[in-house]
This record gives C-alpha cells, structure tokens and sequence, in this order.
C-alpha cells in the first residue's frame, strides 16, 4: 500500500485591520464597540488567520469620551498597534510597510481599509445581519488607476 501524498503546508495569511476604517464604517462618528465586534466577527469567519489590528494614534480622539481609555488599553495589551508619531511619508505609508513586514511571515496579506495602497491586495467588509463578513478569498490590489498620485486618499472635510 502506497502512503498518502504529503499535503503542502497550509497557507498563512495574515489579516491587517485598519482600525480607524472599521470603527468607523458606516457610522457618522467611530466606534471601539464596533470595531471589537468586527474583530472578533472576522476571527469566527476566519479561525485560520493572524489578525492584525492597526490605526492611526488619532482615532484614540475620534473615540467618544467612554471608549478613550479601553482604547489605551488595546493599545497596552498590544490588541491595537498605532503608527508612530511623526511616521515619514503618513500612516499609508506605514501600513505599506508593516504589510512588508508581515509578508516575511505569511504567505498572503491581505488588508482591510479604504485606503488606496497599491499592491496589496484590499478585502472588501460587509455586514450580513448583526455580523461583519470579509471577503478574504476576493482580496485583489487596487487599479494603477485607482491610487491617487499624490495625497492621502481619504476625503477631508470643508477641502473640494
């Protein structure tokens, strides 16, 4: 009897969560809840994934008055990892970079923001009922088209 073929190794994917996207998805004003729900919604749907949970230090003063501490106490017990202040080149650059970082140890990386990062491959979120879902498997990069030359891709308020 011939034993079984050696199954490869499974593929490690490591999820980067862009905090300040998820909290404040689809609300008017960002939410630590909302983004602990989605955290733990998105390791339910993806048991087999490393989330990583990122943000820019600024979401601590976006947060309502209540939720300021339990962030500082993400960030404490290393469940949040926030950009460095004075990062070179903005937090788009610093999520590039630790996306790098993280491809040294997993096979794909995939990143959940609605930041224009090229090359990385960009998971669409959705709420299905009361749970968040991520669409993992459809991760692809964004278009060259589709990153703007210069700038930060989020919208600011009172610029046109």
């Amino acid at each position: 009897m011939t034993p079984p073929a050696p199954r490869p190794p499974a593929e490690r994917t490591t999820v980067l969560l862009d905090a300040d996207t998820v909290a404040g998805w689809r609300r008017t004003a960002p939410s630590l809840a909302q983004l602990h729900a989605a955290v733990g919604d998105l390791r339910r749907e993806h048991p087999d994934v490393t989330v990583a949970v990122v943000a820019d230090p600024s979401l601590k003063w976006a947060l309502p008055d209540e939720e300021q501490a339990a962030f500082e106490d993400d960030i404490v017990t290393r469940s949040v990892v926030c950009a460095p202040a004075g990062t070179r080149d903005g937090t788009n650059a610093w999520l590039t970079a630790v996306a790098g970082a993280a491809a040294a140890h997993a096979d794909r990386v995939v990143v959940v923001t609605d930041r224009a990062l090229p090359d990385l491959p960009i998971a669409r979120l959705s709420r299905v009922g009361d749970r968040f879902s991520f669409d993992l498997a459809g991760a692809a990069p964004l278009s060259p088209g589709a990153v703007p030359s210069s700038g930060s891709s989020r919208r600011r308020r009172g610029r046109r």
